[in-house]
């Protein structure tokens, strides 16, 4: 369908979209660990489900996942380097942080 659920092409600076916006991933992810944030084109429906999937793991940073829902178009953010960073509440998003073990 044309109104799939998608990632928007503005996404933070070290991000590469890539399957027509449904993969996204993080360049030179040894290198550095901010600017991956990624936003989807529209909004999540009611009861509407979606799936992350994590593809390869990097065992360099200590951290997290950040995921966020927000009602603001994507082009009218400041981005941030980072979820952490995004302004939370009414104003934007709300994270929550996802720790993996492997």
């Amino acid at each position: 369908s044309n109104d799939s659920l998608r990632f928007h092409e503005r996404c933070g600076a070290l991000v590469k979209l890539t399957n027509q916006g449904r993969s996204a991933e993080r360049r030179r992810p040894l290198d550095e660990f901010n600017n991956g944030v990624v936003i989807t084109t529209r909004a999540i429906r009611d009861h509407e489900m979606f799936e992350v999937r994590i593809d390869r793991l990097v065992d360099k940073w200590s951290g997290s996942i950040e995921m966020g829902i927000t009602t603001h178009n994507p082009a009218t953010l400041e981005f941030p380097a980072t979820m952490t960073n995004m302004r939370s509440g009414k104003s934007y998003a709300q994270t929550l942080s996802l720790t993996f073990m492997t």
